[in-house]
């Protein structure tokens, strides 16, 4: 009899001990879920605050996040073909179709990137060096304040609505480029102090241009306006 007592005493006293151990790893358990559900919930503050252009899984006209479509590296894709064949440069060509539309590359020296065939509306380029191919590109509506484009292969480039105040295009070749107005927001070209000293235009082109009431009287001298 003491021995049934004393064994029911000992069951007693170990369901006693564990209780306050279980109780404890119930109470660890639940603060490691909440933690873990805080973190999943909170952004990282290092990716939340980087701008797109800056290491930012953008994604790009086909779907895909995997990329940030407005890193320099995206300026790299097929960069020889479409500094060749800039007109194959299109959505239908996936290869070498590049849409940095909206992206931001001011105060960048992009004198080593081919920007021949991009997709560039509404991209900021302010400041920026620019390198030697950039034919059929589109900046329509973009910010190209103070760009040095000097020298450029500009065939057939779209600089509808664009902000080329202080834009440095000398000794480009820019036979059908297009200085105009943007049909999408109605906008003309901004051509104040631009520098077209020494800059291949067909005439045509020079009569749209020397039409455009942003242009200063040195702008229009070099022209021939």
């Amino acid at each position: 009899t003491r021995a049934s007592s004393s064994s029911s005493s000992s069951s007693s006293s170990d369901a006693a001990a564990r209780a306050p151990f279980a109780t404890t790893c119930a109470s660890a358990a639940l603060a490691t879920a909440a933690a873990l559900t805080l973190a999943l919930s909170t952004p990282d503050a290092s990716i939340a605050g980087t701008p797109k252009g800056q290491g930012v899984a953008s994604g790009d006209a086909y779907g895909r996040t995997d990329v940030d479509r407005c890193s320099r590296e995206a300026l790299k894709k097929a960069a020889n073909t479409r500094a060749a064949f800039s007109d194959f440069a299109t959505q239908q060509n996936e290869e070498l179709y590049v849409n940095v539309e909206g992206c931001d590359y001011s105060n960048m020296d992009l004198s080593d990137e081919v920007l021949s065939g991009v997709k560039a509306r509404g991209a900021n380029f302010e400041n920026s060096i620019f390198g030697a191919e950039s034919s059929r590109a589109d900046f329509s509506d973009a910010n190209l304040r103070g760009a040095v484009i000097r020298s450029v292969n500009l065939y057939n480039t779209i600089f509808a609505g664009a902000d080329l105040e202080g834009a440095d295009l000398s000794g480009s070749l820019a036979p059908g480029a297009f200085f105009g107005r943007d049909e999408q927001t109605g906008k003309k070209a901004n051509l104040k102090d631009v520098n077209f000293e020494d800059t291949l235009l067909s005439s045509s082109d020079v009569r749209t241009i020397c039409a455009n009431s942003s242009l200063t009287f040195e702008s229009k001298m070099s022209l021939g306006c």
